[in-house]
């Protein structure tokens, strides 16, 4: 009798294979408690998050505030404000802060756990607008980028700063002029300063200086207009000669190929 002895196999290898139904079970009893751990780590973040620990309670304010207090900033933006620091509205926020007089922009950012930050950006005033408002506590003025702001009047003094005039959406343009007659003309006559420049409806300018004289600029764009008071500055020297030039009472630039210009106790016109 001839006995065949089979080879070893180990147990681990014996096994038989789980059913099909039995793996996808497992699998998807495995994907649920996934889920669901996942549900439940959302639920606990959230709960964290909307504890008290995180409700505004903090606003700190830098920057340009010798306009408003704490007790204005307050009444003013944080009725506004609803949520915690993770879903504070800052934009919101924001406008609140620029809707008040003489903010220019506000800069708002969270400061973890319960704050916000603020950074206060004012205008800063380089003329008054002719157009003012009927409410004589609101002034109307111009800012370093051209902008027309409204403010409450009597905060600073603004009797000093000059008067530009015109359509509000002019207002940039305005000031440029202004900004290069000024300069040119402390240039060539130092005791004088612009106090009024201004483009009526149908498009001429006109300037006032601090002695008093009129100035009848014509009409065009700011490179024009400068291109015919260069052509009458360049002629002042050559007439102060002659002429007493701070006498000016009055001086007209409408003129193809001259000026006109009146001074105390003369009349000229200087001519190509």
């Amino acid at each position: 009798m001839i006995h065949i002895r089979e080879p070893y196999i180990p147990s681990s290898q014996q096994a038989n294979e789980l059913p099909r139904e039995v793996v996808w079970l497992r699998l998807a009893t495995l994907g649920l408690l996934v889920i669901l751990g996942i549900v439940l780590l959302a639920v606990a973040l959230r709960a964290f998050m909307l504890t008290p620990w995180f409700s505004i309670q903090r606003m700190t304010v830098a920057g340009d505030t010798q306009f408003h207090n704490a007790l204005t900033l307050r009444a003013n933006v944080l009725p506004a404000l609803t949520g915690h620091y993770f879903n504070v509205d800052l934009r919101t926020a924001q406008q609140r802060f620029e809707a008040l007089p003489w903010i220019r922009s506000a800069v708002v950012q969270r400061t973890f756990p319960n704050t916000l930050a603020v950074t206060l950006t004012a205008h800063v005033p380089v003329a008054r607008w002719g157009a003012q408002s009927n409410d004589t506590d609101i002034e109307r003025l111009v800012n370093a980028q051209g902008e027309i702001f409204e403010a409450s009047g009597g905060q600073i003094d603004t009797d000093e700063l000059p008067l530009l005039s015109g359509s509000d959406a002019t207002s940039a343009l305005v000031l440029a002029l202004y900004q290069n007659l000024q300069t040119r003309l402390q240039a060539s006559m130092p005791n004088q300063t612009v106090t009024e420049l201004g483009q009526s409806p149908q498009g001429l300018w006109r300037a006032k200086l601090s002695s008093g004289a009129q100035l009848e600029l014509g009409t065009g764009n700011k490179e024009g207009v400068m291109q015919r008071v260069e052509r009458w500055l360049s002629a002042m020297p050559a007439m102060a000669q002659k002429y007493n030039a701070h006498a000016l009472q009055s001086l007209d630039l409408r003129y193809q190929d001259g000026f006109a210009m009146r001074l105390a106790g003369v009349t000229t016109r200087q001519g190509k």
